[in-house]
């Protein structure tokens, strides 16, 4: 199996704790999780915004990565992910063109909580396990 970023999952082969912290976080996302809320500052402090019919992502064992949408791609859209250094990479086409977003990751109360690198302020994205 060919991983687009091998270099992340070499990190998590590793024996250090940090690495086995990377592993929990690995084996916690494997499933499906659907986008439950979001938390989009335009310049000040907000709240959780629920979101109907959310976006559904698939993680699987193997690294790969199934979305339900993504705005203005043909659903659903087939991709690969890895985790290194709390943060989940993500790789894809759309429409021909390669999108490579990177969140930082984490798990609050049973959610899988994915904040957006590229926001000068808050953008994120809570989802709730459906498997």
């Amino acid at each position: 199996m060919r991983y687009l970023f091998p270099f992340l999952f070499v990190m998590l082969l590793g024996c250090t704790d940090d690495d086995l912290n990377g592993d929990v976080i690995v084996q916690d996302i494997i499933g499906k999780w659907q986008l439950e809320a979001t938390k989009i500052s335009p310049g000040g402090i907000v709240d959780w915004t629920f979101v109907d019919d959310g976006v559904v992502y698939e993680f699987s064992k193997d690294g790969t990565l199934q979305l339900s949408k993504w705005e203005g791609c043909k659903a659903p859209v087939n991709g690969t992910f890895a985790i290194g250094e709390e943060r989940l990479y993500l790789r894809f086409l759309c429409n021909s063109e390669l999108y490579e977003p990177v969140y930082l990751i984490s798990f609050e109360e049973s959610k899988l909580i994915l904040g957006f690198l590229g926001c000068i302020e808050e953008c994120s994205y809570r989802f709730k396990k459906i498997n």
